[in-house]
C-alpha cells in the first residue's frame, strides 16, 4: 500500500518535477505557501449532517515535504459522516494527498484519494492570497453544474483551519459541509 501511494505521489507531482527538472528551484515565495503546514496535527472537525446540525469528530494529519520542496505529502485518519455520500454512521478512513506548485502557472494543485475512493479525482488548484488559501474545482451531476472550494483560513505557527464548501450556482453563494481546526503536535 505504502508503495502504491508513494508511486500516485509521483504521478500527481509530475508538475513540479518537471520545473525542478527546467532549472526552476521551488524557492519562491509561492512555492513555500503551504510549508506552514509540515509537521503532526490533531484535528477537531464538524462535518454537516442531513438534519443541518453538525457532528464533531476527531482526527489527525502528518505533512511532509518532498521532491525538495516542490511538493508536499499528506497521511490523514480519522472518522467520517457524509451524508451527502449515503454514510450513515462514522466511519474510518485514511486519506493521502498531493500539493504541488507549478511555476509556470503560478497555481497549487491538490489531489486527494482515501480508503473509500482509493484513485485521484480532478484536483482543486488555486493560491494563497490575503493569508488565506482558496482552492477550486468543477464537475458536473445530474442536478446540474457544481464547484467545490477548500480554504486554508486562520493560518498559525501552532493552528489552522481547512473548510470545504460547495456551490450550486458557479461561486455566488457557498454551502460549508466539512471544517477542521488543525493544532500542531510537539514542537
Amino acid at each position: 500500500m505504502l508503495i502504491t501511494k508513494l508511486i500516485f505521489a509521483i504521478v500527481a507531482a509530475m508538475t513540479a518535477v518537471s520545473a525542478a527538472q527546467d532549472g526552476r528551484p521551488c524557492d519562491s515565495t509561492e512555492a513555500r505557501a503551504f510549508d506552514f503546514w509540515i509537521g503532526d496535527w490533531n484535528i477537531e472537525q464538524k462535518i454537516l449532517q442531513k438534519d443541518g446540525s453538525w457532528l464533531t469528530l476527531e482526527a489527525r494529519t502528518s505533512v511532509s515535504p518532498t521532491l525538495d520542496g516542490c511538493a508536499l505529502i499528506e497521511h490523514w485518519q480519522g472518522k467520517v459522516q457524509f451524508f451527502w455520500e449515503g454514510m450513515e454512521n462514522p466511519e474510518s478512513i485514511e486519506g493521502f494527498s498531493v500539493r504541488a506548485y507549478d511555476p509556470r502557472t503560478k497555481k497549487w494543485y491538490i489531489d486527494w484519494m482515501d480508503t473509500r475512493r482509493p484513485y485521484f479525482g480532478t484536483a482543486y488548484s488555486g493560491g494563497f492570497h490575503n493569508g488565506q488559501g482558496e482552492f477550486f474545482r468543477k464537475w458536473e451531476t445530474p442536478e446540474g453544474k457544481r464547484t467545490g472550494r477548500i480554504r486554508f483560513l486562520n493560518i498559525r505557527s501552532k493552528s489552522v483551519d481547512w473548510e470545504l464548501a460547495i456551490s450550486k450556482d458557479e461561486g455566488k453563494s457557498w454551502s460549508r459541509l466539512w471544517t477542521m481546526h488543525m493544532s500542531k503536535t510537539g514542537g
